[in-house]
């Protein structure tokens, strides 16, 4: 499966530090997180009704919230916003201090929503981020990537 078909250059943030700096002396929540990155994926033309998305997003990561550790969290949900699935993708190089199950900071953030109904494609997908980012290796890759298409080769392997 080709992940660069859920995942355009302009779903990539490169720079997510610019977006939780520590200058208002409130720590980062999961809930913060979840929005911005619902933001970026209401970019894409599949997103039906991006404030839903948003409020999909954040309950979904409230009740468990997606921070896998290694640097990695993956917020994610099934909502009737998405009409296929979407995915954004969110780079931190300081790391976001979040409690992860490691206590390592994230740095790499992939969102995933899609339709609740194609539960299918949905968990192909997963299965093949973490093949992608453990199996063959590309999460230093997508870390060092400069640009947003070097994040889409990187995860489309």
């Amino acid at each position: 499966m080709n992940l660069a078909r859920f995942l355009d250059e302009q779903r990539v943030d490169l720079d997510l530090d610019v977006h939780f700096d520590d200058e208002d002396d409130q720590p980062l929540t999961v809930d913060a997180l979840a929005e911005h990155m619902a933001g970026v994926l209401a970019t894409s033309e599949h997103v039906v009704n991006p404030s839903k998305l948003r409020n999909d997003l954040v309950n979904r990561e409230r009740r468990a919230p997606s921070l896998l550790g290694a640097g990695v969290a993956l917020p994610h949900v099934r909502t009737l916003q998405a009409r296929k699935p979407v995915m954004a993708v969110g780079i931190s190089r300081e790391g976001l201090a979040l409690p992860t199950p490691d206590d390592e900071p994230v740095r790499l953030v992939i969102a995933l929503v899609g339709p609740p109904y194609d539960d299918k494609t949905y968990l192909q997908i997963y299965k093949r981020l973490s093949e992608r980012l453990v199996g063959d290796g590309a999460l230093e890759e997508v870390l060092e990537a400069t640009r947003p298409g070097e994040v889409v080769r990187a995860l489309s392997g």
